[in-house]
């Protein structure tokens, strides 16, 4: 069986697991919390507040750090700009990023009882080490992301979903998708995760091998503006384990976020 037709396998697989979702009760977001932007990898439909600004922090494997500083500079329109490299952290010679990264997002349609959040974006910044013209995990590029908070009985929690368009595109190219989940334990702690279906990441010469991405993660949030979480990347060792590809080895990685987020 082909590695594209697993991964539409496993989209299909997904999309009928969260279809129960929408028969639950819905219940807005507090507006004056701080919104999640990020569930992993992939965003969401969540802002850094207007007149707020944002650091983000990721420390990944070989010494690897990323930053992104983000503002609120109107009520439905971020901005940010990011960089990093490798073996930044360690002894090693330093391997930066061959350039500063953007990001933008703006909401479209803000969340109601019927209908999700919906925000467009451009992100040029992917995660983990360059190979090549590409991060192992593609940049989202172009990207639409819905987002909708429901009450259960097993309380308060996120669902979200995208489509984007990676400008990453010299091994595999097409539009990919991804969906996930956030749940509040209580006001310090949460956990996430999600799946991206790394169909733009596929084919023979790819980094991928069909398996897809799937990530989650457990934030902490010590003091008002601060959050730390601990990353498990890659769960299904989604790569190229002979070696050929000459990509990053696909097994299960531990990365570690620092978030702060503080007015103007």
């Amino acid at each position: 069986m082909s590695a594209p037709w697993k991964g539409r396998q496993q989209v299909a697989r997904v999309l009928a697991a969260l279809c129960v979702l929408p028969m639950m009760a819905s219940a807005q977001t507090d507006a004056t919390s701080d919104e999640l932007v990020r569930l992993v990898d992939s965003p969401t439909a969540g802002l850094v507040d207007k007149g707020r600004f944002a650091v983000d922090m990721r420390l990944f494997p070989q010494g690897g750090l990323s930053g992104q500083l983000q503002a609120g500079i109107m009520r439905r329109l971020t901005i940010g700009l990011s960089f990093g490299g490798e073996g930044i952290i360690g002894n090693d010679p330093i391997d930066w990023y061959p350039r500063v990264e953007a990001a933008a997002r703006y909401r479209i349609l803000e969340e109601s009882e019927a209908l999700p959040a919906l925000a467009v974006g451009y992100e040029t910044q992917g995660f983990g080490p360059r190979v090549g013209e590409r991060y192992q995990v593609k940049s989202k590029g172009f990207f639409l992301a819905a987002s909708k908070n429901y009450v259960s009985g097993l309380g308060q929690f996120g669902v979200h979903a995208g489509i984007n368009w990676s400008n990453e595109t010299t091994d595999d190219d097409g539009p990919n998708g991804w969906v996930g989940i956030d749940k509040t334990i209580n006001e310090e702690l949460s956990v996430v995760t999600e799946y991206d279906f790394g169909l733009n990441d596929n084919a023979d010469d790819s980094l991928g091998s069909g398996r897809g991405f799937l990530n989650a993660g457990a934030y902490w949030s010590p003091a008002k503006g601060l959050s730390l979480g601990i990353l498990l990347k890659n769960v299904l060792k989604n790569g190229d384990e002979s070696g050929a590809s000459g990509g990053p080895d696909p097994d299960m990685s531990r990365e570690l976020a620092v978030r702060y987020t503080e007015m103007f």
